[in-house]
Protein backbone atom coordinates (compact mmCIF):
# COMPACT_ATOMS: atom_id res chain seq x y z
CA UNK A 1 0.00 0.00 0.00
CA UNK A 2 2.98 2.24 0.21
CA UNK A 3 3.20 3.03 -3.31
CA UNK A 4 -0.43 4.05 -3.62
CA UNK A 5 0.04 6.12 -0.69
CA UNK A 6 2.44 8.03 -2.67
CA UNK A 7 0.34 7.95 -5.58
CA UNK A 8 -2.35 9.90 -3.99
CA UNK A 9 -0.05 11.94 -2.08
CA UNK A 10 1.49 12.90 -5.71
CA UNK A 11 -2.44 13.45 -7.28
CA UNK A 12 -3.21 15.77 -3.79
CA UNK A 13 -0.24 17.82 -4.29
CA UNK A 14 -0.53 18.11 -8.46
CA UNK A 15 -4.12 19.72 -7.68
CA UNK A 16 -3.14 21.87 -4.63
CA UNK A 17 -0.62 23.49 -6.89
CA UNK A 18 -1.98 23.47 -10.86
CA UNK A 19 -2.14 27.09 -11.26
CA UNK A 20 1.83 27.55 -10.08
CA UNK A 21 3.33 25.21 -12.43
CA UNK A 22 3.68 22.73 -11.16
CA UNK A 23 6.98 19.80 -12.28
CA UNK A 24 6.67 16.21 -11.99
CA UNK A 25 10.54 16.68 -10.14
CA UNK A 26 8.95 19.01 -7.66
CA UNK A 27 6.17 16.38 -7.22
CA UNK A 28 8.48 13.57 -6.45
CA UNK A 29 10.87 15.69 -4.15
CA UNK A 30 7.41 16.42 -2.28
CA UNK A 31 6.74 12.21 -1.86
CA UNK A 32 10.30 11.79 -1.24
CA UNK A 33 10.32 9.47 -4.14
CA UNK A 34 12.61 9.34 -7.04
CA UNK A 35 11.57 11.34 -10.28
CA UNK A 36 12.05 8.07 -12.59
CA UNK A 37 10.25 5.71 -10.11
CA UNK A 38 7.47 7.52 -9.87
CA UNK A 39 7.19 8.20 -13.68
CA UNK A 40 6.90 4.42 -13.85
CA UNK A 41 4.44 3.96 -11.58
CA UNK A 42 2.57 6.61 -12.54
CA UNK A 43 2.31 5.18 -16.04
CA UNK A 44 1.98 1.88 -14.45
CA UNK A 45 -1.15 2.30 -12.69
CA UNK A 46 -2.76 5.65 -14.40
CA UNK A 47 -1.70 4.64 -18.04
CA UNK A 48 -0.55 7.96 -18.86
CA UNK A 49 2.86 10.31 -17.87
CA UNK A 50 2.79 12.34 -15.09
CA UNK A 51 3.36 15.37 -17.15
CA UNK A 52 0.94 14.12 -19.24
CA UNK A 53 -1.70 14.01 -16.72
CA UNK A 54 -0.09 17.28 -15.24
CA UNK A 55 -0.42 19.51 -18.49
CA UNK A 56 -4.50 17.88 -19.27
CA UNK A 57 -5.47 19.09 -16.02
CA UNK A 58 -4.17 22.28 -16.27
CA UNK A 59 -6.21 23.08 -19.83
CA UNK A 60 -8.92 20.93 -18.21
CA UNK A 61 -9.66 23.89 -15.32
CA UNK A 62 -8.88 26.34 -17.84
CA UNK A 63 -11.27 25.23 -19.96
CA UNK A 64 -13.92 24.95 -16.41
CA UNK A 65 -12.74 29.22 -15.55
CA UNK A 66 -13.29 30.05 -19.67
CA UNK A 67 -17.10 28.79 -19.11
CA UNK A 68 -17.43 29.77 -15.73
CA UNK A 69 -15.92 32.59 -15.37
CA UNK A 70 -15.63 36.50 -16.96
CA UNK A 71 -11.97 36.39 -16.61
CA UNK A 72 -10.09 36.90 -19.78
CA UNK A 73 -7.91 33.96 -22.03
CA UNK A 74 -4.64 35.88 -21.32
CA UNK A 75 -5.47 35.80 -17.45
CA UNK A 76 -6.84 32.26 -17.30
CA UNK A 77 -3.43 31.64 -19.13
CA UNK A 78 -1.04 32.83 -16.72
CA UNK A 79 -2.84 31.70 -13.70
CA UNK A 80 -2.20 27.85 -14.77
CA UNK A 81 1.05 28.36 -15.68
CA UNK A 82 1.38 28.93 -19.40
CA UNK A 83 3.61 32.51 -20.50
CA UNK A 84 1.68 33.52 -23.21
CA UNK A 85 -1.61 33.75 -24.93
CA UNK A 86 -0.22 31.69 -27.53
CA UNK A 87 1.66 28.97 -26.14
CA UNK A 88 -2.05 28.03 -24.27
CA UNK A 89 -3.74 28.36 -27.08
CA UNK A 90 -1.66 25.85 -29.23
CA UNK A 91 -1.75 23.35 -26.14
CA UNK A 92 -5.76 24.19 -25.61
CA UNK A 93 -6.40 23.43 -29.12
CA UNK A 94 -4.91 20.25 -29.44
CA UNK A 95 -6.74 18.84 -27.02
CA UNK A 96 -9.91 19.88 -27.58
CA UNK A 97 -9.54 20.84 -31.39
CA UNK A 98 -10.63 24.31 -31.38
CA UNK A 99 -9.19 27.86 -29.85
CA UNK A 100 -10.05 28.86 -26.33
CA UNK A 101 -12.52 31.59 -27.29
CA UNK A 102 -14.19 29.59 -29.64
CA UNK A 103 -14.39 26.79 -26.92
CA UNK A 104 -16.05 29.47 -24.55
CA UNK A 105 -18.80 30.59 -26.69
CA UNK A 106 -20.26 27.20 -27.93
CA UNK A 107 -19.31 24.72 -25.11
CA UNK A 108 -21.32 23.41 -22.04
CA UNK A 109 -18.67 21.32 -20.72
CA UNK A 110 -15.10 21.35 -19.16
CA UNK A 111 -14.43 17.73 -17.92
CA UNK A 112 -12.85 16.25 -20.49
CA UNK A 113 -10.00 14.45 -18.48
CA UNK A 114 -11.44 14.43 -14.59
CA UNK A 115 -8.99 14.96 -11.88
CA UNK A 116 -7.65 10.76 -10.09
CA UNK A 117 -8.47 10.89 -6.77
CA UNK A 118 -8.56 8.46 -3.69
CA UNK A 119 -11.49 7.58 -4.52
CA UNK A 120 -11.12 6.42 -7.98
CA UNK A 121 -10.71 2.82 -9.77
CA UNK A 122 -6.45 2.38 -9.99
CA UNK A 123 -5.50 -0.44 -12.21
CA UNK A 124 -1.67 -2.54 -12.31
CA UNK A 125 -0.09 -2.65 -15.56
CA UNK A 126 -2.32 -5.82 -17.22
CA UNK A 127 -5.08 -4.42 -16.73
CA UNK A 128 -6.50 -5.82 -13.31
CA UNK A 129 -8.23 -3.64 -10.76
CA UNK A 130 -6.43 -3.02 -7.25
CA UNK A 131 -8.20 -0.54 -5.92
CA UNK A 132 -11.24 0.14 -5.74
CA UNK A 133 -15.00 2.46 -4.49
CA UNK A 134 -17.12 3.96 -6.55
CA UNK A 135 -16.32 6.61 -9.14
CA UNK A 136 -16.55 10.50 -7.99
CA UNK A 137 -18.43 12.37 -10.48
CA UNK A 138 -16.57 15.89 -10.51
CA UNK A 139 -19.29 18.46 -11.07
CA UNK A 140 -20.10 19.82 -7.96
CA UNK A 141 -24.01 20.26 -8.28
CA UNK A 142 -24.61 16.70 -10.22
CA UNK A 143 -25.82 15.07 -7.21
CA UNK A 144 -29.01 17.91 -7.00
CA UNK A 145 -29.35 18.14 -10.74
CA UNK A 146 -29.92 14.13 -10.68
CA UNK A 147 -32.13 14.39 -7.66
CA UNK A 148 -34.38 16.66 -9.37
CA UNK A 149 -34.47 14.26 -12.52
CA UNK A 150 -35.12 11.00 -10.68
CA UNK A 151 -37.79 9.21 -12.88
CA UNK A 152 -36.31 10.54 -16.60
CA UNK A 153 -33.86 8.99 -18.99
CA UNK A 154 -30.00 9.13 -18.98
CA UNK A 155 -28.58 8.63 -22.43
CA UNK A 156 -25.40 6.92 -21.90
CA UNK A 157 -22.51 6.92 -24.88
CA UNK A 158 -19.63 4.68 -24.97
CA UNK A 159 -17.20 5.85 -27.46
CA UNK A 160 -16.27 2.49 -29.76
CA UNK A 161 -12.03 1.74 -30.21
CA UNK A 162 -10.60 4.39 -28.22
CA UNK A 163 -7.61 1.74 -27.65
CA UNK A 164 -6.91 0.99 -31.08
CA UNK A 165 -6.89 4.81 -31.54
CA UNK A 166 -4.46 5.11 -29.20
CA UNK A 167 -2.40 2.37 -29.65
CA UNK A 168 -2.67 3.35 -34.17
CA UNK A 169 -2.30 6.55 -33.68
CA UNK A 170 -0.90 7.87 -30.69
CA UNK A 171 -2.82 9.31 -26.96
CA UNK A 172 -2.87 13.04 -28.35
CA UNK A 173 -5.19 11.09 -31.03
CA UNK A 174 -7.19 9.95 -28.15
CA UNK A 175 -7.54 12.96 -26.76
CA UNK A 176 -8.85 14.05 -29.66
CA UNK A 177 -11.44 11.68 -30.39
CA UNK A 178 -12.90 11.93 -26.62
CA UNK A 179 -12.97 15.58 -27.10
CA UNK A 180 -15.18 15.01 -30.47
CA UNK A 181 -17.14 12.69 -28.86
CA UNK A 182 -17.89 15.18 -26.19
CA UNK A 183 -18.36 18.37 -28.81
CA UNK A 184 -20.81 15.86 -30.78
CA UNK A 185 -22.74 15.29 -27.44
CA UNK A 186 -22.73 18.96 -26.28
CA UNK A 187 -24.13 19.85 -29.55
CA UNK A 188 -27.49 18.10 -29.63
CA UNK A 189 -28.09 18.28 -26.11
CA UNK A 190 -30.34 20.92 -24.70
CA UNK A 191 -30.67 23.72 -22.70
CA UNK A 192 -32.18 21.41 -19.39
CA UNK A 193 -29.93 19.07 -19.81
CA UNK A 194 -26.01 17.88 -17.99
CA UNK A 195 -23.37 15.92 -19.67
CA UNK A 196 -20.86 14.17 -17.40
CA UNK A 197 -17.84 11.88 -18.34
CA UNK A 198 -17.58 9.35 -15.98
CA UNK A 199 -14.99 6.81 -17.29
CA UNK A 200 -12.31 7.47 -19.87
CA UNK A 201 -14.38 6.97 -23.35
CA UNK A 202 -18.03 7.02 -21.27
CA UNK A 203 -20.58 9.82 -20.86
CA UNK A 204 -24.04 10.36 -19.44
CA UNK A 205 -26.32 12.90 -20.81
CA UNK A 206 -28.44 13.42 -17.97
CA UNK A 207 -31.85 14.86 -19.30
CA UNK A 208 -35.31 15.79 -18.17
CA UNK A 209 -36.99 13.47 -20.35
CA UNK A 210 -39.50 10.84 -19.34
CA UNK A 211 -40.77 9.21 -22.28
CA UNK A 212 -38.54 6.39 -23.94
CA UNK A 213 -38.86 7.60 -27.95
CA UNK A 214 -37.47 11.47 -26.92
CA UNK A 215 -34.99 9.79 -25.41
CA UNK A 216 -33.82 7.77 -28.40
CA UNK A 217 -34.15 10.89 -30.66
CA UNK A 218 -31.97 12.80 -28.56
CA UNK A 219 -29.19 9.87 -29.16
CA UNK A 220 -30.15 9.55 -32.67
CA UNK A 221 -29.06 12.88 -33.10
CA UNK A 222 -25.42 11.98 -31.80
CA UNK A 223 -24.88 9.25 -33.29
CA UNK A 224 -25.97 10.47 -36.45
CA UNK A 225 -21.92 11.34 -36.85
CA UNK A 226 -20.78 8.13 -36.04
CA UNK A 227 -17.92 7.65 -38.85
CA UNK A 228 -16.64 11.18 -39.00
CA UNK A 229 -13.49 11.73 -38.94
CA UNK A 230 -11.36 13.60 -36.81
CA UNK A 231 -7.51 14.91 -38.15
CA UNK A 232 -4.62 15.16 -35.10
CA UNK A 233 -1.50 16.52 -36.81
CA UNK A 234 -1.28 14.44 -39.53
CA UNK A 235 -3.71 11.51 -38.86
CA UNK A 236 -7.10 11.21 -39.96
CA UNK A 237 -9.29 8.62 -37.99
CA UNK A 238 -13.23 7.79 -37.75
CA UNK A 239 -14.92 8.14 -34.66
CA UNK A 240 -18.27 6.40 -33.30
CA UNK A 241 -20.44 5.87 -30.53
CA UNK A 242 -22.81 3.35 -28.91
CA UNK A 243 -25.60 4.47 -26.96
CA UNK A 244 -28.17 3.27 -24.64
CA UNK A 245 -30.89 4.40 -21.85
CA UNK A 246 -31.02 3.98 -18.60
CA UNK A 247 -34.15 5.56 -15.94
CA UNK A 248 -33.23 7.64 -13.43
CA UNK A 249 -34.50 5.78 -10.11
CA UNK A 250 -36.80 7.33 -8.11
CA UNK A 251 -35.21 6.26 -4.92
CA UNK A 252 -31.44 4.87 -4.01
CA UNK A 253 -28.38 5.11 -6.21
CA UNK A 254 -28.02 4.14 -9.47
CA UNK A 255 -24.84 2.21 -9.99
CA UNK A 256 -22.32 3.01 -12.27
CA UNK A 257 -22.18 -0.31 -13.88
CA UNK A 258 -25.54 -0.13 -14.88
CA UNK A 259 -25.29 2.87 -16.87
CA UNK A 260 -23.66 0.74 -19.73
CA UNK A 261 -25.37 -2.86 -19.92
CA UNK A 262 -27.97 -2.36 -21.78
CA UNK A 263 -26.59 -0.31 -25.40
CA UNK A 264 -29.18 -0.59 -28.05
CA UNK A 265 -27.62 1.28 -31.30
CA UNK A 266 -24.29 0.02 -32.72
CA UNK A 267 -21.61 2.20 -33.47
CA UNK A 268 -22.38 2.93 -37.27
CA UNK A 269 -25.62 4.30 -38.63
CA UNK A 270 -27.32 1.17 -40.31
CA UNK A 271 -25.32 -1.50 -38.54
Amino acid sequence: MEKFEILSEALDYIEENLGRGVTPEECAAKCCYSLSNMQKMFRCVFHIGISDYISRRRITMAARELIETDSTVLDIAVKYGYNSHEVFTRAFTRLWGVTPASFRKSSGFSEIFPKLGRNDRLFDGKGNEIMSSKIRFDVSHLYDFIKERRGKYAVCFDMCHLMYINDTFGSAAGDAAIAECLRRIDKAAGEDMLLVRVGGDEFVLITDLSDRSDAEKAAQKVLESNGGTVKCGDKEFEVSMRAGFVVIPESGNIRYNELFDSFIIASRPGE
